[in-house]
């Protein structure tokens, strides 16, 4: 709270600023809590005005300085923003004042959560106006950006995704007539995550949505440009179950578990079957569907190991961050998993997915495999805006035990490895065969 004496301000007003830092706070306030048994903070008895859809200069007002003060004082990574936080608020008073209408102020407050750098900030709430300004139709394909070009991967519909006629490895090049170059430099700036990959795993999300019934495209298809007309529709289920299985022997030696799907309750059958492998494949290019890190741990790990700590910020001391516990993966299991293990992950690995990770991580023999994950964890705190705006930020600190950060980092690979626009093309998973290559010992 050094802006105190080193803003300029007249004595009067830093002595009555210094006797507000320092007065007695209790553990328990109005407008701030921390949830019990994790620390993150909870932002209590904010009015939402849900009536203002666009609210006016002074609630605008409320809005940034709402959000600027909950990111100074109660988010645990604002010292990895790599600006000067204050400065953007100063950057953001003309912005918020200056803006015309119900799309500019959510435009302005999407800009604004986008440069804390936390995946987890996502905008939801009274967003009509910016969801039609995205577009409420999409296409049946799949987009990911592989060797930073979005490429088909698949249909969020079989059936209306192949009548397009394009194929898994197409690569789109412009969206109704605009460079798709042109439209990822424009939607960077609106697009709140932890890194680039991450950012632009989002952007491939809505790269092919539209409020018309039709989308004009231009694709590459082994070096030939095309052009295609795609029809949209009401909407499609974003995520793609990668499969219903949550396990299977991928040969008579070699293991596989999908963490996606694995229930804590299925692992005493599937300890039988996998305890005998030689290689043990966990599939992390996901999100949990269950809670299984320790229960899983338990199977692998030899004794209890640490892989984390936690941070947590305070109510008497706003601002302050404490490291306050370790937690371990595995205990004293003597007929724990001998084999290797290799873990897979990517940009949708995020959160829970992370934390995963850490913990499967320190098994004696594991190697971990991919491409940077989506640098967000910790638990979320839900915040709310005038105008029935929605966002969250990660709450509490997530670290390695010697205290490297996780967050914006990501869990980074031991092998990096990344998918191919020709492995795709071809139908392979080329993180599946380097982790068989890798238990296989080539």
């Amino acid at each position: 709270m050094d802006w105190i004496t080193t803003s300029g301000y007249s004595n009067v007003l830093t002595s009555l600023l210094l006797k507000v830092k320092r007065a007695k706070r209790p553990s328990e306030h109005y407008y701030i809590g921390l949830y019990a048994g994790v620390g993150n903070p909870e932002f209590k008895n904010e009015n939402d005005y849900f009536s203002m859809k666009y609210p006016d200069a002074g609630f605008r007002l409320l809005t940034l300085f709402r959000y600027w003060n909950i990111i100074q004082y109660y988010f645990p990574y604002r010292n990895l923003i790599e600006e000067d936080w204050k400065s953007v608020l100063e950057e953001f008073i003309p912005k918020f004042m200056e803006v015309k209408d119900e799309l500019g102020y959510e435009l302005a407050i999407l800009e604004l959560i986008s440069r804390i750098h936390d995946t987890h900030a996502v905008i939801g709430g009274n967003i009509q106006v910016l969801l039609s300004y995205n577009g409420r139709r999409i296409t049946p394909v799949k987009l990911t950006f592989v060797e930073n070009a979005p490429v088909v991967t698949g249909y969020y519909d079989e059936g209306l995704g192949k009548e397009t006629g394009l194929k898994n490895g197409d690569i789109i090049t412009a969206v109704n007539g605009r460079p798709v170059e042109d439209i990822v430099k424009g939607k960077l700036k609106y697009t709140s995550a932890s890194n680039y990959p991450t950012k632009l795993r989002n952007i491939a999300h809505n790269l092919l949505m539209s409020n018309d019934s039709t989308i004009a495209i231009e694709y590459n298809r082994n070096g030939r440009q095309e052009n295609m007309t795609l029809k949209t529709f009401a909407g499609f289920n974003y995520r793609i179950h990668g499969s219903d299985t949550c396990f299977k022997l991928v040969s008579k030696d070699i293991a596989y578990i999908n963490n996606e799907t694995l229930q804590k309750r299925y692992l005493p059958r599937i300890w039988e079957e996998m305890k005998d492998t030689k290689g043990l494949i966990i599939d992390i290019r996901n999100y949990p569907t269950d809670f299984p890190i320790y229960d899983l741990s338990s199977y692998l790990i030899p004794k209890s190991t640490p892989f984390v700590k936690f941070s947590t910020g305070s109510i008497e001391t706003p601002g302050l961050f404490t490291f306050i516990r370790t937690r371990n993966a595995g205990g004293g299991n003597n007929d724990h998993y001998k084999g290797k293990v290799v873990i897979l992950i990517n940009e949708i690995s995020q959160s829970s997915s992370e934390f995963h990770t850490m913990a499967y991580r320190v098994h004696p023999h594991a190697v971990v495999v991919g491409s940077t994950t989506a640098g967000a964890d910790g638990n979320v705190s839900h915040i709310i805006l005038p105008g029935g705006i929605r966002t969250m930020i990660s709450g509490i600190g997530v670290y390695y035990p010697d205290g490297k950060e996780t967050q914006r980092v990501g869990i980074v690979p031991d092998i990096e490895l990344k998918p191919t626009i020709q492995g795709i093309r071809e139908g392979r998973d080329e993180l599946m065969e380097k982790a068989i290559e890798i238990i296989n010992g080539q």
